[in-house]
């Protein structure tokens, strides 16, 4: 991963997005595993294969590197931070601290895979970010259903969603394109 190439593009944003989240040297284990919910699962809704939570950028307008000494092998209770993480995210969830310098500035930033199987929880809660603020899931039971369908069938697109009309026939159909100027299809020319 390039690191210097990914926090500057997450810094050309105006604000933070679902998917990213900026800190300095914050760490609250707790709140950290419900981040990494939030963002793993507002990943998915978004068609992201990744999301990041990023210290040693601050989190105001600017973005601006100011480095941190947060610590990805500190100790939860006598337990490594990333074990106390893995231990409580059901299901599984890939997640990888990298460590790096960039404009000459520590930063840490911890890649975390999108939902793939079910929605991502900590300590049996799933989260979700809506703008850039971190809810429990379990109060928003439309964003949760719509979770569940991009696990299932992906993000909605032209095709992978039904019609709203199922009942069409191949008559209605050159009426539509009629209707919108197009006097003839074009044939595919066979080769011999």
């Amino acid at each position: 991963m390039d690191l210097t190439s990914l926090v500057n593009e997450l810094r050309s944003f105006s604000f933070e997005k679902e998917w990213f989240e900026f800190k300095e040297n914050w760490l609250q284990p707790a709140q950290l595993g419900e981040y990494i919910s939030a963002i793993s699962n507002s990943a998915a809704m978004l068609g992201r294969d990744h999301g990041y939570f990023v210290w040693g950028v601050s989190d105001d307008e600017g973005h601006e590197l100011v480095g941190t000494d947060f610590d990805p092998d500190c100790e939860v209770s006598h337990e490594p931070l990333k074990h106390y993480l893995a231990r409580q995210l059901e299901p599984s969830v890939d997640f990888d601290f990298f460590e790096g310098e960039v404009g000459g500035k520590r930063i840490v930033v911890l890649r975390i895979g999108c939902a793939r199987t079910a929605p991502t929880a900590f300590n049996g809660n799933r989260f979700i970010r809506i703008g850039s603020s971190k809810e429990n899931l379990r109060r928003y039971p439309q964003r949760e259903a719509a979770l569940f369908g991009v696990i299932s069938h992906g993000v909605p697109t032209l095709e992978n969603q039904p019609a709203e009309r199922q009942d069409l026939s191949f008559g209605q159909l050159l009426m539509y394109y009629a209707a919108k100027g197009v006097s003839s299809i074009p044939r595919r020319s066979r080769s011999t």
